[in-house]
């Protein structure tokens, strides 16, 4: 199903048609809601449309029920027919704002050709409901999706300023902001999501989109593009950079500012062993391209390979505030931090990057120790048990939440609450001993808690 179908089938505004009363068992919008939605995930799109018309009949201005039912009769091939239904209840009820909002979703979703009529309804729905995010970024959205950029741009902020707690409304106008060329505007956006809790999807589209704002090849001239290719295909050779080394300066002799030449240059003098032409081709290229990140990480990057800790946490710094999405980046400052025993600096730069790779057991466990060195013996459980909840088994994570129980344990004044602590750590240890019997460490500290 198109992106673009999929965006407006998750879309839905609410009518009538909800005549029956539900039992009073299932007096629940919300469980109703995820009935609708198992049912969808199932592919019972008519046992979904029920379910959500059942939302609806309870809560008639739940706006997540008539995106339900918008997708389901999507799915069902009747998008048609809930058109023509929502149509009726305008006739009847013409500032039912979401109706109107889940008639221009249902339009979006059948297509170009009724692109009109859904900016329409949501128009008149976020007229109707200026106060709501909602409707706001959904018509932002369709603009979005018609290259509208700046209407897309009028509506996303709006959709932002009204609820700045949704991720999604950060990264869609950060697309938006990106297509009218205001990539500082983007950049902030997505830095924005850092704080926030990004699903999978709204991760993909902003790395998607850092990449497009980070691409070093925009002016790049296509004359070339077969040198740099085969120089390229050089470098990755184990025995070629030299010969790698050598196309790319041919280039520069008649492109000399052309950064992404410079770094590929740098980066065969690294591998070379050339740490200080590397160096001086990295910086050529942060000159002639100060915003691109990646020069920046590689300066970064061989100034950490030598141990110049100080000078590797500047050039990180610095591609953070080009591209907030660097993993790597957020990384190594953690490392460099919790080597110098700096914690609070650790914890700042750690937290990000449990956003960006929430399912990375190592980077929790870095967090976790940032906190734990903070004195934040609470939240570096919470990191642990994260860990744990999704594999039991994780022995470092055992092992950790175990001491860390253990110290917690030594530390308060409350009988009650030392003996539960004893008891969650020593469960810790004994897990640990299920999986490595001869763990001398977990062995020691589960006497020690007995």
């Amino acid at each position: 199903m198109p992106v673009r179908l999929l965006a407006a089938a998750a879309l839905l505004s609410s009518l009538g048609c909800a005549t029956a009363r539900p039992a009073p068992a299932l007096n629940d919008p919300a469980r109703a809601s995820e009935e609708g939605q198992r049912a969808m995930k199932q592919g019972r799109t008519e046992d979904a449309i029920a379910a959500f018309r059942r939302a609806l009949a309870i809560s008639p201005s739940d706006v997540d029920a008539m995106r339900g039912l918008v997708e389901a009769h999507f799915r069902a091939g009747k998008i048609d027919l809930l058109c023509s239904e929502l149509e009726r209840s305008l006739a009847v009820r013409p500032d039912d704002s979401l109706a109107h909002y889940g008639l221009g979703m249902a339009y979006f979703a059948r297509g170009a050709a009724f692109e009109a009529k859904a900016v329409e309804h949501l128009g008149r729905a976020a007229e109707l409901r200026p106060d709501s995010a909602e409707y706001q970024f959904r018509l932002g959205v369709v603009h979005l999706e018609a290259e509208r950029y700046p209407l897309a741009v009028e509506c996303l902020k709006k959709a932002r300023d009204l609820d700045p707690s949704r991720s999604r409304h950060h990264v869609s106008l950060a697309q938006a902001l990106a297509r009218i060329g205001d990539r500082k505007g983007a950049i902030e956006e997505l830095r924005a999501i850092l704080a926030l809790d990004p699903d999978a999807h709204d991760l993909r589209v902003a790395h998607k989109l850092m990449d497009r704002l980070n691409d070093p090849f925009r002016e790049f001239p296509k004359a070339i593009e077969p040198d740099f290719q085969r120089g390229l295909e050089a470098m990755e050779k184990a025995d070629a950079p030299q010969q790698a080394a050598v196309t790319f300066e041919e280039i520069l002799e008649k492109f000399p500012d052309l950064a992404v030449v410079h770094a590929a240059l740098g980066l065969c003098y690294y591998r070379i062993e050339d740490s200080g032409r590397a160096m001086d081709e990295f910086r050529r290229a942060t000159e002639l391209s100060p915003q691109d990140a990646r020069n920046f990480l590689y300066i970064g990057d061989l100034y950490f390979a030598k141990d110049r800790y100080d000078r590797a946490a500047d050039a990180y710094r610095s591609v953070v505030e080009r591209d907030p999405l660097s993993d790597h980046a957020y990384e190594r400052l953690g490392a460099i931090a919790l080597q110098a025993g700096d914690y609070a600096q650790a914890a700042r730069w750690l937290k990000p990057l449990t956003v960006l790779r929430p399912d990375d057991p190592a980077t929790h466990i870095g967090y976790s120790s940032a906190l734990h060195g903070q004195g934040n013996l609470e939240g570096a459980q919470r990191e642990l048990e994260q860990i744990l909840n999704k594999d039991p088994k994780n022995l470092e994570a055992l092992s950790r939440l175990g001491t860390l129980l253990a110290q917690r344990r030594m530390e308060t004044k409350d009988p009650v609450l030392a003996k539960a602590l004893g008891e969650q750590a020593a469960r810790c240890f004994e897990a640990v001993l299920d999986q490595q019997p001869q763990n001398v460490y977990a062995a020691k500290m589960l006497q020690s808690l007995k």
